[in-house]
C-alpha cells in the first residue's frame, strides 16, 4: 500500500498572511483609483460631449496657450505639461457647451486648483456662485453670459474690473477678500487666507484649535490617534475573523 504523498496536496495559506496580503492590495487599489479618478475628472471636463466644436483659435484660452513654453491645448483646455508627473489645467473654455446651473452642483472645477481663465459664454447659465469656484485662488479671468443675467461669482466687489458687453461679462483679477474683511477672523488666534472669489478661510495660529480657533492649546493628537488606532485594530480583527471563518468553511 502506497503512502500518501503529502507534498502533492495544495497547501492552505495562513489566514493571517492572506489577510495582510489582501489588505495591502486593497490599499494599493484605493490609492490607484483615487489618483486615476482625479486625473480622469480633470481630463473629462476638457472633452465634454456637449461641446460640439473644438476650441476656438481666437479665444482667450487658445491665446494663452500660444507662444508659452510648456502649455498645450487639450480639447477645451490649456494644460501645463512641464511637470512630468502632474499636468494641470490653467485655462478652460466651455463656451457653447450647453452648460446649465446643475452642472456646477457636483463641483466639477474643484480639482482645477491652478485654473487661471474660465470661459462660459453662450450657455444657459443663470447663477455662478462662489462655491462653484471655491479654492481657485489663481482664477483671474471669468467670462459669463450677460443675456441670462449671470453675474460674477462673489459679486462685483470680489473683482477689480468688470467689463460688460451685449453678450458677455468679464470678471477680471480677484480682489483680496481678507483685506475687505480684515476683522472676520479673530486676530489673536487665527489668520485669514484667500479661498477664491469672495471667499476666505480662517486658519488657526500655533497654539489654537477648534471652532473659530477659540480653543487654546495644542490639538489632542495623541487621543485622536489612539481612538483611530483602536477603531482600526477592531475593524481589522473583525475582518480577520470573518476571513478565517471563510477559509475554514472552504
Amino acid at each position: 500500500m502506497c503512502a500518501k504523498d503529502e507534498t502533492s496536496r495544495p497547501k492552505m495559506a495562513k489566514p493571517g498572511r492572506s489577510f495582510t496580503t489582501l489588505l495591502f492590495f486593497v490599499c494599493c487599489l484605493l490609492c490607484l483609483l483615487l489618483t486615476r479618478g482625479q486625473k480622469d475628472e480633470r481630463m473629462s471636463i476638457c472633452h465634454l460631449s456637449s461641446c460640439g466644436s473644438p476650441l476656438a483659435d481666437d479665444g482667450k484660452v487658445y491665446g494663452m496657450c500660444q507662444g508659452r513654453h510648456g502649455l498645450q491645448v487639450w480639447g477645451r483646455c490649456c494644460v501645463n505639461v512641464t511637470e512630468n508627473t502632474h499636468n494641470f489645467t490653467v485655462g478652460l473654455d466651455l463656451s457653447g457647451c450647453n452648460i446649465h446651473d446643475e452642472f456646477f452642483q457636483e463641483s466639477p472645477l474643484l480639482t482645477l486648483t491652478h485654473l487661471q481663465a474660465l470661459v462660459l459664454d453662450n450657455n444657459p447659465i443663470t447663477v455662478l456662485s462662489s462655491e462653484a469656484v471655491a479654492g481657485l485662488t489663481e482664477l483671474n479671468y471669468i467670462s459669463v453670459p450677460t443675456h441670462s443675467n449671470c453675474s460674477c461669482p462673489g459679486g462685483e466687489e470680489a473683482w477689480n474690473h468688470l467689463i460688460r458687453s451685449v453678450n458677455t461679462t468679464l470678471c477680471l483679477k480677484q480682489t483680496s477678500t481678507c483685506t475687505r474683511y480684515n476683522e472676520a477672523c479673530p486676530a489673536s488666534s487665527s489668520h485669514c487666507v484667500e479661498d477664491g472669489p469672495g471667499l476666505f478661510l480662517c486658519l488657526c495660529k500655533e497654539g489654537y484649535h477648534g471652532y473659530k480657533c477659540l480653543r487654546q492649546g495644542t490639538f489632542p493628537m495623541s487621543a485622536f490617534l489612539a481612538g483611530l488606532g483602536s477603531s482600526t485594530v477592531i475593524l481589522a480583527a473583525v475582518l480577520w475573523v470573518l476571513l478565517r471563518r471563510h477559509v475554514k468553511t472552504a
